[in-house]
């Protein structure tokens, strides 16, 4: 075992003589590279499920979340706002016991949106 006290004089040993040790990469490089989609690391941001081209006025989006409430979003538009694509829908949320319940217009980013309802469901 190393001791803080031998582990500095290694490390100095090594910066006179000019070696370096291999470094782990670090925290940020680690991050970067998920972030990228570089090397074997899958992208942070990659999804599975519809893309921003398929989301269009009348198509219908499905989240479920496997404890038997369904979530039901039916596409009304797109809109930009703020230099973000925003899309705007009806929802209907089913649960067992309960009667269905409907709200709208709500509106949320297109990241969001796809990131929640992710399966689309028909035209």
């Amino acid at each position: 075992m190393i001791t803080t006290r031998q582990a500095k004089t290694q490390n100095t040993a090594s910066q006179t003589t000019g070696q370096s040790s291999p470094r782990p990469n670090s925290f940020w490089q680690n991050l970067s590279g998920a972030l990228g989609g570089s090397g074997d690391r899958r992208s942070l941001f990659s999804r599975r499920g519809a893309s921003p081209d398929q989301v269009k006025a009348g198509r219908v989006f499905r989240y479920d979340d496997g404890q038997g409430r369904m979530e039901t979003a039916t596409v009304i538009c797109l809109c930009e706002l703020v230099g973000v694509t925003h899309v705007r829908y009806d929802l209907r949320i089913d649960q067992p016991g309960h009667r269905p319940f409907e709200d709208g217009p709500r509106v949320l980013g297109m990241k969001t949106f796809l990131d929640h309802f992710c399966e689309s469901i028909r035209s």
